[in-house]
């Protein structure tokens, strides 16, 4: 059986399946995680974490982030 054939027969899956294999066939292709990279997030997560409880973080409420969203939106819809 080719590739084509499986696709044809994936396709016919129900779209909570597709997107279960989807998941499985992405984390087949990851690598293993670069030991300096996950202490790099952790240490980006923890000064992240630290601006916010410092209130020295740029911080936004969820209505005005939507406004924020539409303007943008609406700035790439005027190009």
């Amino acid at each position: 059986m080719g590739a084509t054939d499986i696709l044809a027969d994936i396709l016919r899956l129900p779209a909570e399946e597709r997107a279960r294999l989807a998941l499985e066939l992405i984390r087949s292709l990851d690598g293993e995680a670069d030991a300096d990279a996950v202490q790099a997030w952790d240490a980006e997560i923890r000064r992240r974490g630290d601006e916010v409880d410092g209130h020295s973080a740029e911080s936004m409420t969820l209505d005005e982030y939507r406004a924020h969203i539409r303007r943008r939106r609406a700035a790439r819809a005027i190009r």
